[in-house]
């Protein structure tokens, strides 16, 4: 699909375990907390967007657990309403691109857009958290085991 629109973000992590992750997109700022009971259900709560100041944004990186990835978002809404994630990564991760969906219910009937290389599935590999790939960039890894 042609690409239009993106959103650049910066996310890091202040916290693994909960899940405590700040998202910067220009100078505005939502922090989530998420922790995973079984299988994809998940607690998750996100404050209010807010206006932070370049030197909250360097102290953020700071107080970050790893070094926080940049990345740029694309949203693609689908014929069944679904909307689909397109990551562009930049920095350290540059060569990488994700999709992700988000369904409305753990069973939902997924049918995959023709540009979707379902062969590469990632959602059970580690690597490709946003909080590894801070810590493991993509341009780390070996070019035959990406």
């Amino acid at each position: 699909p042609e690409l239009q629109s993106g959103e650049r973000m910066i996310q890091g992590y202040l916290s693994e375990k909960p899940s405590v992750r700040f998202r910067i997109s220009g100078n505005a700022m939502v922090i989530t907390v998420k922790e995973y009971y079984t299988g994809s259900r998940r607690f998750e709560l996100e404050t209010p967007a807010k206006q932070i100041s370049d030197e909250e944004i360097e102290k953020l990186y700071d107080l970050a657990v790893c070094p926080p990835i940049i990345k740029v978002r694309y949203k693609i809404k689908d014929a069944q309403g679904l909307t689909w994630e397109i990551d562009v990564y930049e920095g350290e991760n540059q060569g990488l691109i994700t999709v992700d969906v988000e369904l409305p219910r753990e069973d939902h009937p997924i049918q995959f857009p023709d540009w979707v290389d379902k062969k590469n599935e990632i959602t059970k590999d580690q690597r490709y958290t946003n909080l590894n790939l801070g810590r493991n960039p993509y341009s780390r890894w070996k070019k035959n085991k990406a």
